[in-house]
């Protein structure tokens, strides 16, 4: 059953006409008159229906039943990453993490971060979350903040309930404790300084782990960490 969005859903309708963009995708896939689909609002609603019709102005879906936060995880995890140089690597980030089920990713700067980096594209890195959302038949599609300074997170660091840094020196086995908000934490392609792992460290509510025995790339580090955590939730 493929997945597409629909950002007006809402549990009253039992008829919606996607957008000229869904309805092209609908024709790229095959769909075929009563087939079944799954749609998304991106804000914890979805429902699954039948292609009922096709129509220049948007091609129709008869809702069947509705579905409150589909395919999402009970843990509320934030991902922020050390923004990577390269730009197909952070799109790589905001894809795959999506995909895993983080529901926030924050672009980190920090030292070693390249001052060309920091100037993301919002617009690009919403379009790759929402390809990803629909790919993974998710619910919600994850926030993406804008860029924000390490020194300005760690301040907030008790918006969280545990906070998870990815650290060669970190432990391999760990406990979340029924934590219900997480926040992971990874570094750039430079990796955090001393200093900067030293500042992370010193609040209470963080824990390092480690990923590997190798030494991994920013965008590596990034899935690998949420996909280890993911994996402690299901």
């Amino acid at each position: 059953m493929e997945c597409f969005f629909y950002e007006n859903l809402n549990e009253t309708q039992r008829k919606i006409t996607l957008s000229e963009l869904e309805s092209k995708h609908t024709k790229a896939l095959r769909i075929k008159i009563g087939e079944q689909v799954l749609i998304t609002n991106g804000c914890g609603l979805s429902a699954s229906g039948i292609l009922s019709a096709y129509n220049k102005s948007g091609n129709e879906i008869e809702i069947k039943n509705f579905y409150q936060d589909l395919n999402e995880l009970k843990q509320d995890i934030t991902l922020a990453f050390g923004i990577p140089d390269n730009n197909d690597r952070l799109d790589m980030i905001v894809e795959k993490c999506t995909e895993l089920g983080a529901k926030e990713l924050v672009p980190l700067i920090s030292k070693t971060v390249d001052v060309h980096a920091r100037n993301i594209r919002s617009e690009r890195l919403n379009a790759k979350s929402l390809s990803a959302i629909k790919q993974s038949k998710r619910s919600i599609l994850p926030s993406i903040t804008e860029p924000v300074f390490l020194d300005d997170l760690v301040k907030n660091f008790d918006r969280w309930d545990l906070v998870i840094l990815a650290d060669e020196n970190g432990e391999s086995k760990f406990e979340l404790n029924n934590s219900s908000k997480i926040l992971i934490l990874t570094g750039p392609e430079g990796g955090f300084t001393k200093y900067e792992i030293d500042t992370i460290s010193n609040n209470p509510n963080v824990i390092k782990i480690s990923l590997s025995n190798t030494r991994l790339r920013a965008e590596t580090a990034a899935i690998a960490a949420l996909s280890n955590i993911v994996s402690r939730c299901i």
